[in-house]
This record gives C-alpha cells, structure tokens and sequence, in this order.
C-alpha cells in the first residue's frame, strides 16, 4: 500500500504476511530460546546487546498480553507471533532482509478469530515507545480499532508505521503454513549475504569509531538518532565514498558529517532545522574543525545544515555559503552521498524508501544496510 485513498478498508479483506526462516518454520521466536541459546544468535550476528534486546522484548510481550486480556482478547498462547499486514506485499518489501533462508506466509486475516489477534500502529517496540502525539502510539489495538486507525490515517510503511499485528493462537499459522501452497508459502532470496566472517570484519574495523560518539552529545543515545545510528551512517557512507571515488579531504568531511550530523536532535520527530544546531554543537565542543582548512569547513558545515531538506532546498541554500562553483559541485556530491547513507539506515524502521536515494550505485546497499543493523543495533 502506497496510501490509503478515500475509501473504507476492511481487515477482513487484507492479509498478513508472516516472515521467518526457512529452516525453523513459522512458530518460532526468540523468547522460545534458553538464554544461552539467545547469547550464541547474538555472537553469530555480531549483536552486543542481544540480551538487552530479549529483555526488553519479555517486557513488552507482558505488558501486550495484560493489555489484551483487558480488553476482552482471549489468548492460546502467552508469547504472540508477528505479521505485518497490507492488501498486497509492497513490490519493494524489505522484511525478508534480515533473515539467512526467509520464507513468508500469507494469511487471509479472515481467517483468524478475531478474540486472538491484537494490532500497534507501526512495530511494537516503536509504537509503544515513541514520545509523540499520534492517538495510536502506546496502545494496543483491537480489531475494530486497528480498523479505524488505518482508515483515519495514512499507511506509511517508508516511515516503518504499518499495522502490526500480534496473533495469540498457533492453528491458524499451522493450518496455512501445512497447505505448502504457493498461494500462501513464499521463498525469497537476499542477495549480498554477509558471511560471519564478514561480519566480524565489519565489527572489528568500524565499532572502534565509537568512541568518537560520547553519549553526552546526544539527546538520547539510545533513540534512534543516537550513537548505533550515527555509527551505522558512518560505515554507509564511508562504503559509498569508495564507490564515488571521494578523495581523501572530502572523504574525511564526509565522515565527520555522519558522525555528527545529528548531535542537534533534542526529539526522535521531523526537524529539518536540526541540521543547523548539530553544526553549532560542533562548533560548541570544538569537535573536529580545527584540523581542516576554512573551505572545507564550509563544505561541513553546509552538508550538515542542509542534510535534513530536500535538493531543490539545499541547490537554494549553497549561495549563502562561502564556496566557489567548484567547490559547490563537490558539496552537493558530498550531501548526496551522506544523504544516502542516512536514507538506508531506514531499515531500522522497517523499510528504506528506495526513491529517496540520489545515488543509483546506492541501492546495491540495501542488503547491506539490514545487515548492518544486526552488527549496530541500538539498546531498544
């Protein structure tokens, strides 16, 4: 779905879509292994903080459990599995990136009991934890409200806000998963796996960075614009740099740029004047400046004011910067490449917005920008 247009949507008439490996089948999730066992995915995925991760997720699977229960929900089963649900899976899905063997299922959701299956409004980690406004955050939905919200407002799955959906019972997976039909079974293949191997090389070279990112320069950092997101966006970029042949000066402001880009956030929510108050808590701490020459100071300075808009915003922007022509080309060559890079670490919300990317040599890193997530990955 690209947006729900004017018109009423029935879940009934929908579908979730069920993604897991292919070797394990889909009634398996992580709460399902001993902690010893959670400790080994961790290290095979390079996740320090797997533990974190399953804690956090006992907490939120209690506090989803009360919730339904509460409002009239009748559970099979103490631990929910997850689909995500649309009409049709998006041409562009990306949920099958971050499994070795991924196989997806398709459920009519007619076909579920309606007292086993509660709903957030986006991934339940962000749903229930996100500090704005939206009436659908930290809450648990039932059918008929889950109905309501995705009718009120608009399907956004780029800004990772589809509608999951949690199911309290396992005969209506097993029913459809047993067909082996390839109407409800699908295999998908990534491209670009990483090996272990590579992982840990990925680890060994970029997580020493970190310590260039104190969390004292963020607002939050653990949010999702805090340090394993800048550090991500650092990594990305400094691949595309290869690929665009940086030479060494930018390829330096570059990487500085993702490091900093957003130290001015004081909120998770759209900001695009953020970019300005990063570059001034730069200036503030004296981080970095002192070792480049005015120019490319100015080059810096406008990748990071201007990172937050769009290019027609940014191509207006440049004339109040101290730059020749030259110098113009090369910092927009520098904002695309740091723009990009910020763009697929939208994975984190689920889904990267493929028309984002300026760069075309940008998109071979969308494996890559999942894969990375399991390396970096914040304390959620």
């Amino acid at each position: 779905m690209k947006g729900y247009p004017i018109m009423t949507y029935k879940l009934e008439n929908l579908f979730g879509y069920r993604f897991f490996e292919k070797k394990e089948g889909p009634l398996v999730t992580i709460r399902k292994y001993t902690k010893k066992e959670v400790d080994e995915i961790g290290k095979r995925a390079g996740i320090t903080n797997i533990q974190e991760i399953y804690d956090n997720r006992v907490i939120i699977e209690n506090w989803l459990y009360r919730q339904f229960v509460k409002k009239g929900g009748q559970p099979q089963i103490k631990i929910p599995y997850y689909a995500a649900v649309y009409d049709e899976l998006p041409a562009d899905n990306q949920l099958h990136v971050r499994f070795q063997e991924p196989q997806c299922i398709r459920i009519p959701m007619s076909a579920f009991p309606k007292n086993c299956v509660s709903f957030t409004y986006g991934q339940s980690p962000r749903a229930l934890t996100r500090k704005d406004n939206h009436p659908t955050r930290r809450k648990l939905l039932t059918w008929e409200e889950a109905e309501w919200a995705i009718n009120k407002f608009p399907y956004d799955h780029n800004e990772g806000t589809w509608l999951e959906m949690q199911i309290w019972e396992e005969s209506t997976i097993q029913h459809f998963y047993n067909n082996k039909n390839n109407l409800y079974v699908k295999d998908f293949n990534v491209s670009q796996r990483m090996s272990e191997a590579t992982k840990q090389m990925v680890y060994m070279k970029y997580f020493p960075y970190i310590r260039m990112l104190p969390s004292r320069l963020f607002f939050d950092a653990n949010s999702v614009h805090g340090v394993m997101h800048a550090l991500r966006v650092f990594v990305l970029a400094d691949k595309l740099a290869e690929d665009q042949k940086l030479d060494i000066q930018l390829k330096s402001i570059l990487q500085c740029s993702a490091l900093y880009h957003d130290i001015g956030r004081n909120n998770d929510q759209i900001d695009d004047f953020h970019g300005y108050r990063s570059y001034e808590e730069i200036r503030k701490f004296g981080i970095v400046l002192q070792k480049f020459p005015f120019k490319l100071q100015e080059i810096m300075r406008f990748v990071i004011e201007n990172h937050p808009f769009d290019d027609q915003k940014a191509v207006e922007n440049i004339k109040k910067y101290s730059l020749g022509d030259s110098e113009r080309i090369e910092a927009m060559k520098v904002l695309h490449i740091l723009k990009d890079a910020d763009t697929l670490d939208r994975c984190r919300f689920g889904h990267i917005n493929l028309d984002y990317l300026a760069l075309e040599d940008s998109r071979k890193y969308v494996s890559f920008a999942y894969q990375l997530l399991t390396i970096f990955r914040e304390k959620i």
